[in-house]
């Protein structure tokens, strides 16, 4: 139980946000055969979920000064 508080701690509203924002159009991209806005949306989310794990990662090895 301990754990999940610690997950729902660390959930950011804006990054839920975008990633839905950005999947809703890149569904759009396919049903509508815009290749380029799809790929565009699958590689945003994908950079956008590597930032986030790299910032999560980097808080728990206390590395500031």
């Amino acid at each position: 139980m301990k754990n999940l508080s610690l997950f729902v701690g660390k959930i950011r509203p804006q990054i839920f946000l975008a990633l839905l924002i950005l999947g809703v159009v890149a569904m759009y991209g396919m049903r509508a055969g815009l290749n380029e806005v799809t790929v565009g949306c699958i590689a945003g989310i994908i950079a956008l979920a590597k930032d986030v794990l790299a910032v999560d990662n980097s808080d728990g090895e206390g590395g500031g000064d």
